[in-house]
């Protein structure tokens, strides 16, 4: 019996080993993708409904984007379903305002009150 509960111990600690890498990420938090061939504005970021439902924004919304290095710029946001859920669509330009890089992660809040 104490082997069984030596084995049923490794297996216990094999998954709070792995619990880690299973982690989910905040909502907000999301991959960087290349924008859309035909989609090459500067001030607009692309979104999978899904994922725009969840944070509570709808179509052109304007959001706050925190890159790296406190880097952060404002964009209008567009529900594309061809969009993985957990990415967001930009172009160069804002990617490098951000100074960010394909596959990067980026944070995406709400910034609903901005005086045009």
């Amino acid at each position: 019996t104490m082997a069984d509960e030596s084995k049923k111990g490794d297996a216990e600690q094999e998954d709070v080993s792995t619990s880690i890498m299973d982690k989910k990420r905040a909502p907000n938090r999301l991959i960087v993708d290349e924008a859309a061939s035909g989609n090459d504005d500067n001030s607009v970021v692309a979104m999978h409904n899904d994922r725009m439902t969840e944070l509570g924004l709808f179509r052109g919304d304007t959001v706050l984007l925190k890159g790296k290095r406190g880097k952060e710029t404002v964009c209008l946001v567009l529900a594309d379903d061809t969009v993985d859920a957990g990415s967001i669509r930009m172009n160069k330009c804002v990617r490098k305002n951000l100074r960010v890089r394909l596959s990067d992660l980026v944070t995406v809040n709400p910034c609903p009150d901005l005086p045009y």
